[in-house]
């Protein structure tokens, strides 16, 4: 079974909450027994090629992301998790992600006015980059709201490609931070949707909340070890009844190997 891991953190290389804590260990505990698995995050400036040993995977080089009426191209970095036989690919551009910071300025503490192009971005970027690799995952885990316009791009722009056909989206949601708003519709402008999807329908209060955006465009949804009843009243609303899968990695390793299972009927 091939899944794909779109986060924005991963420990040890970025660590912005405990998601990058879970994404260290069970992404690899899942590949020991067998699942194929790529996992694709930004590579930040503070994420060093040579102390992390990445280098550059030339068949992926030059993948062109439009982001509005602009095309940025990106190089894609490989490197192996610490003590683990697991790759990470790095979606490597200076335009968005040589800064120092991943959305927030270290010295102001504040968002990124650009962050709005950074995610749009990253989560065309991911779907670019497996077009590439011509990699058709069964599953594509998207994590917290970073990874939240995942579900619609695939499910909107990219639904006639063959590669995500049989593709099923899981929505991973693991603490009550949210701070995936966006006023008005410009992030959503930046995808080059298909003219039949109703920017207006998704905004809230005048915003765009990438949170519930994926909420709403995934097959499935789950809940981890830092929620306890935060979005219950969001999930009622949504009509969403998630799966939580909680407890130590040993036993979410276990949990999510038996639950990808049932959500695909594929037991390989």
């Amino acid at each position: 079974m091939k899944i794909l891991y779109a986060a924005a953190e991963i420990a040890p290389f970025a660590r912005m909450t405990h998601t990058a804590d879970l994404l260290r260990f069970l992404p690899a505990s899942l590949q020991d027994q067998g699942f194929e698995i790529r996992i694709l995050l930004p590579k930040y400036g503070t994420i060093n090629d040579r102390r992390n040993r990445l280098h550059e995977v030339i068949r992926l080089s030059g993948i062109e992301v439009e982001v509005g009426e602009n095309v940025e191209s990106m190089k894609i970095k490989v490197a192996s998790i610490p003590n683990a036989k697991l790759q990470v690919y790095f979606l490597d551009n200076d335009k968005y992600f040589k800064r120092k910071g991943m959305f927030t300025n270290p010295k102001t503490e504040t968002f990124y006015e650009d962050n709005d192009e950074r995610v749009a971005f990253y989560n065309k970027g991911v779907l670019e980059t497996v077009i590439s690799l011509g990699w058709e995952p069964d599953i594509i885990h998207c994590h917290d709201w970073p990874a939240g316009l995942i579900p619609l791009l695939v499910k909107t722009k990219y639904k006639d490609e063959e590669i995500f056909k049989n593709t099923q989206i899981v929505y991973n949601l693991h603490h009550p931070e949210n701070k995936g708003h966006f006023d008005g519709t410009g992030i959503l402008d930046l995808l080059g949707l298909p003219d039949d999807v109703d920017k207006e329908s998704l905004l809230i209060d005048g915003k765009v909340d990438l949170l519930q955006v994926g909420l709403k465009y995934s097959d499935h949804v789950v809940t981890g070890n830092h929620l306890t009843d935060q979005f219950d009243n969001l999930f009622e609303e949504l009509k969403i009844k998630p799966t939580k899968i909680q407890g130590s990695p040993e036993d979410v390793s276990k949990k999510f190997t038996e639950y990808y299972r049932k959500i695909t009927g594929n037991n390989d």
